[in-house]
């Protein structure tokens, strides 16, 4: 297995966050890398720091989102997207370096759950572009009578 960091990748999860309004996520703290070389049939995986390691070398808890090739870059960019957000979910609202599981008694991360909060990404994303950039006003053309 060999690795690589990728800013790509790191730049489509900071818009998944925002648009989603993850609040309880730090995109700082969230590593994306792309692997090369896995035998696993997953697309993506996520890492998380244990706690035990974040103590014992004096660091914030963190997660590493592994993109596995080239099987994700041959799914359409939507499966991406939807991907990307499956792990996301896996990040708790604690953000503590945990990995929150598949199914617990409160929650479910499976395709229906994916869907609906992909739809909320695409809401979101569309109002995101429809309104002005932050300090920006628009201003009405000019009567010329």
């Amino acid at each position: 297995m060999r690795w690589s960091l990728c800013r790509q990748t790191h730049a489509r999860l900071r818009k998944i966050v925002g648009a989603l309004g993850f609040t309880h996520v730090d995109p700082s703290r969230i590593f994306c890398v792309r692997g090369y070389g896995s035998t696993s049939e997953a697309w993506a995986r996520i890492w998380g720091l244990p706690t035990l390691w974040q103590q014992v070398l004096g660091i914030r808890p963190a997660y590493v989102v592994e993109i596995i090739e080239p099987e994700f870059s041959h799914l359409p960019r939507a499966e991406q997207d939807r991907v990307l957000i499956h792990e996301l979910l896996h990040i708790p609202r604690t953000f503590s370096g945990a990995i929150r599981p598949h199914r617990t008694p409160a929650f479910r991360i499976n395709r229906k759950t994916v869907e609906r909060f992909y739809q909320r990404y695409l809401a979101g994303s569309r109002r995101a572009r429809a309104r002005p950039a932050a300090g920006l006003r628009l201003r009405r053309p000019r009567s010329t009578g």
